[in-house]
């Protein structure tokens, strides 16, 4: 075709050179003619690119699948599959490889057990000691000396025990299996805890060196099951996985002090910058400016006294307490038992504490007005906040002291151009009364409208009490809710429903490791793999199918939802 005697082949070959190089093109200053007879060119818009598809499956928002070796690798008996690293074996072997199922859930003695001459050299006296008083404050099942788990799985897991793996590698299947698309696997840590039960040759037990061994394993453990499973580091990432029917796992933190920044006297905002940076790329994704003690970010949520000794011990001082207002609707009150001599042992032994130092007395508070925390988000944790945002990493306020959550929602809100999504991963609705680590109902609009996500917590909830639970974060978030088991977390599980009746045969067989079988109607959940049982116990709650069809298998793209949110918005932090 000639257009105003140049043509087409003639333009292309004088813009380019003979050697390959580009020669000048020829100088056009009007537009060409169109020769008579011919049909002008119509521009060719490129195709508007189709929606991805909509993810289907549910959503874990807190799980801990390493958590065997956070606590000094002490507190939390049993490795998630072969090839995990275990910090003492029955031969009090330290820091060795599981070599097979029995090797990584074996007898617990090498852990939880006292000392023995000849059959435990790596036990002590005073772990089992706390761990047993652990487990009874905590109304969990006090397991006995030498619980045996594989491959009879006599003792362990059970659905109230909190000190025994429950995730192997088999039970996160299964739960995959059920419908399980995106997993948070958290590494978590509490430095006095690790002291209290650790002891020569364990470890670590500072919270960066723990979080970054827990990160480096739970990414070992995806990489020798990539079959069914894969790390991502994007929203991109994490829909090709779900879309190509696999599980996404998304790497989190939620430890006490990030950066060990306890023990930084002068915190500057390069140095907060360059340890999220750091943690950035080590594939962390989802992160806890606080956990469950006050640190340099701000304060904790006051909801559990025993933490108050580990906050005097890592941050410096006991809770800072006040009365709640009758609109807070707090009812939780902290409380000091006073001399316990138990307590005291540890102090002296374990922790470097005067056995004298105790809590102050909390504040008297009218009717049934609870206490909160006076601490609220410092100016570090401000920078800390929104150095997170621009990273685009997906920030959990759960664990923070109700001032420091609401304050860390108004910096999200205040991003421009509709604000930044925040998580609340394993919590629940504050109703009536509660502690001020639950949301209130305005906080959980206030998430929703940012694009923000919920994980419903189900600790000691049945299926039919989860669901009613369930419903309501659902119903005032718009449906912008996942589950938040925290299982592995010193939490126990859901128990058995009174009445459940979920139907095992040969499309959905129960749940066998071993030798042994669980039945989730007598069980419960009593590991990560009964959560399949569970959801479809959730289905024969009223409304329970509408529920589990039409929010709850809708998570995985909630939760994709946002995450883009969260890169798109990173560019408009200040």
């Amino acid at each position: 075709m000639k257009t105003a005697g140049v043509t087409v082949a003639a333009a292309v070959a004088t813009f380019l050179a003979t050697d390959g190089t580009s020669a000048a093109p020829p100088q056009i200053t009007k537009p060409l003619p169109v020769p008579t007879g011919t049909t002008p060119l119509v521009p060719i818009r490129p195709p508007v690119p189709a929606a991805p598809p909509r993810l289907r499956g549910w959503v874990d928002m807190h799980t801990h699948p390493m958590v065997h070796l956070g606590f000094g690798g002490k507190l939390i008996h049993g490795a998630p599959d072969v090839g995990s690293l275990i910090p003492a074996d029955s031969r009090c072997q330290h820091r060795v490889r599981a070599t097979s199922m029995e090797h990584a859930l074996g007898n617990d003695n090498s852990t939880h057990g006292g000392w023995g001459a000849f059959d435990n050299t790596c036990g002590d006296d005073i772990r089992k000691a706390v761990i047993d008083e652990l487990q009874k404050s905590k109304e969990a099942v006090v397991t006995p000396d030498k619980a045996r788990g594989a491959p009879d799985f006599v003792h362990y897991p059970k659905w109230n025990d909190i000190t025994h793996q429950k995730m192997w590698i088999d039970w996160i299947r299964r739960s995959f299996d059920g419908g399980l698309r995106v997993m948070v696997a958290l590494a978590t840590h509490n430095q006095t805890l690790a002291a209290a039960v650790s002891g020569p040759g364990d470890g670590p037990t500072d919270d960066k060196s723990s979080a970054d061994l827990q990160i480096d394993e739970i990414k070992a453990l995806v990489g020798r099951h990539r079959d069914f499973m894969e790390v991502a580091e994007t929203p991109a990432e994490l829909r090709r996985i779900v879309a190509g029917n696999k599980l996404a796992i998304v790497l989190g933190v939620e430890i006490d002090n990030i950066g060990n920044f306890n023990r930084v006297p002068s915190l500057t905002a390069p140095i907060i910058s360059a340890e999220l940076r750091r943690l950035h790329a080590k594939g962390v994704r989802y992160i806890f400016p606080i956990h469950v003690i006050d640190n340099k970010f701000g304060g904790t949520a006051v909801y559990e006294d025993a933490f108050n000794m580990s906050n005097y011990r890592e941050f410096g001082s006991f809770y800072s307490l006040k009365c709640a207002s009758a609109t807070d609707k707090i009812t939780f009150r902290s409380k000091n038992d006073g001399f316990d001599f138990a307590v005291a042992a540890v102090k002296a032994t374990k922790l470097g504490i005067d056995i004298a130092r105790n809590p102050p007395t909390p504040p008297t508070c009218a009717g049934n007005i609870g206490h909160m925390n006076t601490r609220t988000l410092t100016a570090e944790g401000e920078i800390a906040v929104k150095e997170m945002m621009k990273l685009g990493m997906l920030i959990d306020i759960d664990h923070m002291s109700q001032l420091s959550a609401n304050r860390t929602i108004e910096l999200a809100e205040r991003v421009s151009g509709g604000g930044y999504p925040i998580a609340s991963g394993h919590n629940g609705p504050r109703g009536e009364g509660g502690s001020e680590n639950s949301r209130t109902d305005d906080q959980i609009r206030r998430i929703a409208a940012l694009k923000g996500m919920l994980g419903v917590g189900c600790e000691g909830a049945d299926a039919h009490q989860f669901a009613r639970t369930y419903d309501k974060v659902a119903r005032l978030s718009g449906g912008r809710a996942g589950i938040g088991t925290d299982l592995n977390g010193l939490v126990k599980g859901p128990p058995p429903r009174p009445g459940s009746r979920v139907v095992y045969d040969a499309s959905f067989p129960k749940s066998r490791t071993g030798s042994k079988e669980w039945d989730y109607n007598v069980e419960g959940v009593a590991h990560y793999g009964l959560l399949s049982d569970y959801v479809r116990d959730i289905r024969s709650a009223p409304g329970g199918n509408t529920l589990v069809d039409g929010t709850f298998m809708n998570a995985a793209e909630v939760f994709a939802d946002m995450w883009e949110r969260a890169e798109a918005q990173k560019g408009a932090v200040r």
